[in-house]
């Protein structure tokens, strides 16, 4: 392409902790299923959203003054042949203990309420109480839960690449913060125009953590030449990148982005599931993709997450074996065999025997450790710099 437009919402972005509350949840719950009645029941999570707070921040310091909300929404089995699950806990806690890990910064006993919405609600008695696993169909035969399309594309591009890098380099390969003064809530939006390369970055400075507006401004500096090293090492030649950083910042209105708990979550800002990174970990706007969010949904039946992964292992692995660039689409009907869709298309850069590009997807199909990855894995969980694919 001539061209192209790539973003990517950290960690701490409030879209990206949604993501990640929901895919987390969902993990915590399946296992906890799985280790207790031997099959994940019926849920789905992919509705949370987050409502921002309210501090007062200045340079080395800051206080909270109204907390963060996060509603769980969606729906959940609360027994099984009689015995409950205590899923208010296991919600509230999985959901404390994964922001914390996100935002070293954020006092979550204080500064973060939790709500929860899940129901049980469906036309079906026992859909969310199951009497035992004959109330679980989709064990027998796993089909598809919706009519949905779902995309996958490999390689990367060298955009993509870069970006990641960028947003990667502020996690440590223990994806603990490599700068104790700077926040999560990091946003990159990049184009690539031929060969010259243009990256905007969003980067909080932790407020009580930056004495002054000199130790910002030297700060910046400082870490845009290391970005600015990081992104031509992974561009590589013949590119040029050009880096700016917090362009919003005015001396004269004293305005500089600056966080009391490293995402923007603490200054009314709202995360909602699906409206941030692709599986692959961006947001690419000159890629093929669909509306589909993974995050939250159950990992067994729901072809808007078991899907994604498949398109994306497709898309991976066409393009390894044959040394070319790939998009696969999936696209289902309702109650039709989950392995077996109603379409799939395989796009490529150049032409392939079909054959044998059959017989990979029929392999890709043929396998069924899609649930015990995606559980064991974390596939989806989101990670600095990217996803589950390398």
């Amino acid at each position: 392409m001539p061209f192209e437009i790539v973003e990517r919402k950290g960690i701490g972005h409030p879209d990206t902790l949604a993501d990640g509350i929901a895919e987390k949840i969902s993990v915590e719950y399946s296992k906890y299923c799985m280790n207790n009645f031997g099959a994940v029941l019926h849920h789905n999570l992919d509705k949370v959203s987050i409502i921002g707070g309210l501090v007062d921040i200045d340079f080395g310091r800051g206080e909270m003054l109204k907390p963060v909300s996060v509603i769980l929404n969606g729906r959940m089995s609360i027994d099984f042949s009689g015995k409950p699950i205590d899923i208010k806990e296991l919600e509230v806690q999985t959901a404390l203990k994964y922001i914390e890990k996100i935002l070293p910064h954020m006092d979550v006993k204080s500064w973060i309420e939790v709500q929860t919405f899940t129901n049980q609600y469906s036309h079906n008695e026992f859909w969310y109480h199951p009497r035992n696993l004959d109330d679980l169909p989709e064990i027998k035969r796993p089909y598809a839960n919706d009519t949905s399309t779902c995309v996958g594309f490999w390689p990367r591009s060298v955009l993509e690449r870069v970006v990641l890098a960028l947003e990667g380099h502020f996690c440590k390969d223990d994806e603990s913060p490599r700068y104790n003064f700077i926040g999560q809530d990091i946003k990159v939006m990049a184009v690539r125009n031929g060969n010259n390369i243009s990256a905007t970055m969003c980067i909080p400075f932790i407020s009580r953590e930056t004495p002054d507006v000199s130790f910002y401004k030297e700060s910046i500096r400082n870490i845009k030449e290391e970005l600015l090293g990081l992104a031509n090492k992974t561009a590589g030649i013949p590119y040029n990148v050009t880096i700016y950083i917090n362009t919003l910042d005015n001396d004269d209105k004293k305005n500089y982005y600056t966080l009391l708990t490293g995402s923007c979550l603490e200054a009314g800002e709202e995360g909602v599931v699906g409206r941030g990174n692709h599986s692959g970990g961006t947001i690419s706007s000159t890629r093929p993709s669909s509306m589909e969010a993974a995050y939250g949904k159950n990992p067994v039946y729901f072809v808007g997450k078991v899907h994604t992964v498949i398109a994306d292992e497709i898309a991976r692995v066409v393009a390894n074996t044959f040394d070319c660039e790939c998009n696969a689409f999936i696209s289902t009907r309702n109650g039709e065999d989950l392995f077996d869709p109603s379409t799939v298309i395989v796009e490529t850069n150049r032409e392939i025997s079909q054959i044998d590009t059959q017989k990979v997807v029929e392999n890709i199909f043929a396998k069924r450790d899609w649930t015990q990855r995606i559980l064991s894995e974390e596939l989806l969980v989101p990670r600095p710099g990217g996803y589950y694919l390398k």
